[in-house]
Parts: structure tokens; sequence; C-alpha cells
């Protein structure tokens, strides 16, 4: 399994039309591209967000990559600024009842 992981520094303002534009136009996106395995966003107490897309494989996660990139340039234009941004082998994924 591979993750991506992106922290940016959310612009409240614009926190609603954001998920709004999300549930609208990327997540169906990001949901039927293959090996897509799932999505997590945790808005943190210091108003930073952090979003965390879990793939099958890295190659996988790297053909989404310019739809994803674009998603993030709707992002910036919102005012959600990354702050930072990893990729890498998932190395432990528990999941409840295994």
């Amino acid at each position: 399994m591979y993750a991506v992981v992106t922290r940016r520094r959310a612009n409240a303002a614009r926190a609603q039309e954001t998920r709004e534009r999300a549930r609208s136009e990327f997540f169906p996106k990001l949901q039927r591209a293959p090996g897509f395995v799932s999505f997590a966003l945790v808005q943190g107490e210091d108003g930073a967000t952090t979003a965390v897309v879990l793939w099958e494989s890295q190659a996988q996660a790297e053909a989404f990559r310019a739809e994803a990139e674009a998603w993030g340039r709707t992002l910036d234009g919102f005012g959600h600024q990354v702050e930072t941004q990893s990729r890498g082998e998932v190395v432990e994924h528990l999941i409840a009842g295994t």
C-alpha cells in the first residue's frame, strides 16, 4: 500500500465552499481511480488540515498525480496553503476487527 499525506493551512472563510466542490468535483474522480483505497481529512485544532490518501500501489498513486495536482491548484486558489507533503510505502496499517 502507498500513502500520500498533505498538510495545508486552511482558509476558514472558504472551507464550506471547498468541501462542496470536493464532493462534487474531486471525490468522484478519486473514488473511480484504479487502486484508490481510502481518503481521510483531519481537521487539526491548530486550523490546519491533513489529507491522507491510501492507494494499492505507488504506480496507481502516480497515475492519478496529474488529477491530484489539478485539485491542489484549486485548493491553492481558495487560499489553502500547502505546509508539507509526503509520499511513501505504508509499513503498518491496522483495520478494525482484524
